[in-house]
């Protein structure tokens, strides 16, 4: 059962990342994972189970990869400025924005929702770990809330790039670093002119 449901949550990520959230129907995805509607509903109680459990496993991939051991490699994975469009990155954040919509309209977040959210949090929070055990950040807050907080910088300030088509991409750079090194406890590296880890 759980290898079907992972099946069918990878083919509902493929669509989703094809066509947005809005123009992926139910159907769509039964399509994608050669199955009938009553097997999706054998799995998935929602199209928005599926599609909260699709973005879980497509953070759960990310996190299975690699952590960043420097602090531009941190800051290079969780902020990607104004992707080209049409790219894998600009396709996942259509995804978060339009499936972040589509929850301020329902009573009750889909169940699959809070593995997702375990997930990107799980993910900032290792990142952050490593870096401290590397001796590049001191994390005065504490690794909890600097987590928290970075969270919210990160994601604020791809939105911000988003809607307004006006700002400078190295704008929005400088101000999201000073407010993540700020917060984290970045330490200056000898020999670096610290201007530059801003």
């Amino acid at each position: 059962m759980a290898a079907q449901r992972e099946a069918i949550a990878r083919a509902a990520l493929r669509v989703l990342l094809e066509k947005g959230v809005y123009a992926t129907s139910q159907r769509d995805i039964c399509r994608a994972a050669n199955i009938s509607n009553g097997a999706l509903y054998t799995h998935f109680r929602t199209r928005e189970e599926a599609i909260a459990a699709a973005c879980a496993l497509d953070h759960a991939d990310r996190l299975s990869g690699p952590r960043p051991t420097s602090w531009d490699a941190y800051v290079a994975t969780f902020f990607h400025g104004r992707p080209e469009k049409g790219s894998l990155t600009s396709k996942r954040f259509r995804l978060s924005l339009q499936f972040s919509a589509e929850l301020t309209q329902m009573e009750d977040n889909p169940e699959s929702l809070s593995t997702l959210l375990f997930l990107y949090r799980e993910d900032v929070t290792q990142s952050l770990a490593g870096l401290a055990k590397l001796g590049i950040v001191k994390l005065p807050l504490g690794l909890a809330e600097t987590t928290e907080i970075h969270m919210h910088l990160f994601t604020g300030a791809e939105f911000q790039l988003t809607t307004d088509r006006s700002l400078s991409p190295d704008f929005v750079l400088h101000a999201l670093r000073q407010g993540l090194a700020t917060t984290a406890g970045l330490v200056a590296v000898p020999g670096e002119d610290p201007a530059d880890i801003f």
